[in-house]
């Protein structure tokens, strides 16, 4: 058990010092109807919308649908994959990320 436990930290270590993970900020609150809400890190976060997040140990935990709030104080809405994680993340304040990706596809018309 410590062993996968010491092998998923050093897989996360090496994530994060590659800047494949980026933070995007910290769940506050779980909706009843499975989405999370989190405080995005930094205010320009429209460009995240439709990317996986993960939390601290690199599980999934679901994608951002939407991005709802002020401009100076939005927040992210994330639906999640299993809405026991969200309760977790939610009453630890954990910090999520998401995978950087560097080609992002351009819609056809």
């Amino acid at each position: 058990m410590m062993r996968t436990s010491l092998l998923i930290l050093i897989k996360y270590i090496g994530l994060i010092r590659c800047n494949i993970l980026k933070l995007i900020g910290y769940s506050e609150l779980v909706s009843k109807n499975g989405y999370l809400i989190a405080k995005p890190y930094s205010k320009d976060v429209v460009k995240t919308v439709g990317l996986n997040v993960y939390d601290v140990l690199g599980r999934r935990v679901g994608i951002i649908v939407d991005v709802i709030g002020r401009v100076d104080n939005p927040r992210l809405v994330i639906k999640l994959l299993d809405i026991r994680i969200g309760e977790l993340l939610a009453s630890r304040r954990e910090p999520l990320y998401y995978v950087f990706s560097r080609q992002r596809r351009k819609k056809t018309r």
